[in-house]
């Protein structure tokens, strides 16, 4: 995820990921017939990760809604998979990797619809804000806020 969230499909490179998982070269290739193929499962283990940490506590508390967004900003403490999300929009343009990140998007978008107490309405608001908080992320903002005050501050301030 590391290489994959700050180089993208095609600027990633399979020889740092293999020495960074201390596998050899060609042992990752037959783990994972393409480069593709792995950038594909990095998705799916980001996913993964999204729907137990945010999904399934919302889904198993009193107060999902809060406990979403609290669960969301944790995982936005690690800027490394937000950059990996942006990382999967951004390739949309490859077939495989669109479908895969319209399946995801549409999942979650269905399971915070589906919360108790939230309609389409409050779903829709509750995916922009994250998508908004994605991009704070990504721009580091939550470290640089006290600098930068006070536009990151009224950027970071929810409603």
């Amino acid at each position: 995820m590391e290489e994959f969230s700050r180089k993208g499909l095609h600027g990633g490179s399979t020889v740092a990921i293999a020495k960074r998982v201390g596998i050899s070269h060609p042992n990752l290739f037959r783990l994972f017939s393409t480069k593709k193929e792995l950038f594909r499962a990095v998705l799916n283990r980001l996913f993964e990760t999204i729907g137990r940490e945010m999904l399934h506590k919302g889904e198993a508390t009193g107060d999902p809604t809060r406990t979403m967004e609290d669960a969301w900003g944790g995982l936005m403490a690690d800027r490394t998979l937000m950059l990996m999300l942006l990382q999967g929009y951004a390739t949309c343009d490859d077939p495989e990797v669109r479908e895969l990140m319209h399946e995801a998007t549409r999942d979650i978008f269905e399971r915070v619809e589906a919360t108790p107490g939230l309609d389409a309405d409050k779903a829709h608001a509750f995916s922009a804000e994250g998508m908004l908080y994605m991009a704070a992320a990504a721009l580091d903002l939550p470290s640089r806020a006290p600098d930068d005050a006070p536009w990151a501050e009224r950027f970071l301030s929810s409603g």
